[in-house]
């Protein structure tokens, strides 16, 4: 929302809820952006990967983070805190939100794959070339996240439409891959089945 002058706000969020919705609803409003990839600029690219990147992490911590914090919201908390019914089968929700935070946000010491070391702040990890299968990173998340937010929507909104989860079809049924070959320039890779999804690898041309 637009305030005066280049001061600009997110919509207020009623409750705990709202918050995850817009998650949510951010998420696929990125991939949708990244799909379509009608630039203006090449930069624009790059603002929606790491927006998609931002709310992924989100979502995923949201799901399966181990041991949240009191002020942590957790799919395994949250609906007391906004006086909603949980979704059926949460602790199978829970697992599988596990299953993708281990494998984004890995323990590993050196870290590589995560995605909090491609946004958190400057490392030399940044200069490590890294392939992000939009389409299949939305696939794995997509089945959590319905069953979550029917639970989450309120009957009335306090800003714009939810947004429907993104179809990856066509050419883009295989592969979406949006990739940084350098420290800063993402390409769309299409048809590309070789990439791993949660460690990235250098390609041969990468130094």
């Amino acid at each position: 929302m637009k305030a005066k002058g280049l001061t600009y706000s997110r919509p207020r969020k009623l409750n705990d809820l709202y918050t995850v919705a817009y998650e949510i609803d951010m998420l696929r409003f990125a991939a949708g952006r990244l799909l379509e990839s009608n630039w203006k600029d090449e930069r624009d690219a790059w603002v929606y990967l790491e927006a998609f990147l931002l709310h992924f992490r989100n979502l995923i911590e949201f799901l399966g983070k181990e041991k949240p914090s009191d002020t942590d919201l957790h799919v395994t908390t949250i609906w007391q805190r906004g006086g909603r019914p949980s979704p059926d089968h949460v602790a199978e929700i829970y697992e599988r939100g596990k299953q993708l935070w281990a494998s984004y946000e890995p323990k590993d010491a050196d870290g590589g794959g995560r995605i909090s070391q491609y946004l958190h702040h400057c490392t030399t990890k940044r200069t490590d070339s890294k392939d992000w299968r939009i389409d299949e990173m939305s696939k794995q998340i997509e089945p959590l996240l319905k069953a979550v937010e029917g639970h989450l929507r309120a009957e009335k909104r306090p800003f714009l439409k939810p947004v429907g989860p993104v179809e990856f079809s066509g050419p883009f049924a295989a592969s979406t891959t949006v990739a940084t070959h350098t420290a800063v320039l993402p390409v769309r890779v299409e048809g590309s089945n070789d990439v791993p999804l949660a460690h990235p690898k250098k390609r041969p041309h990468d130094k």
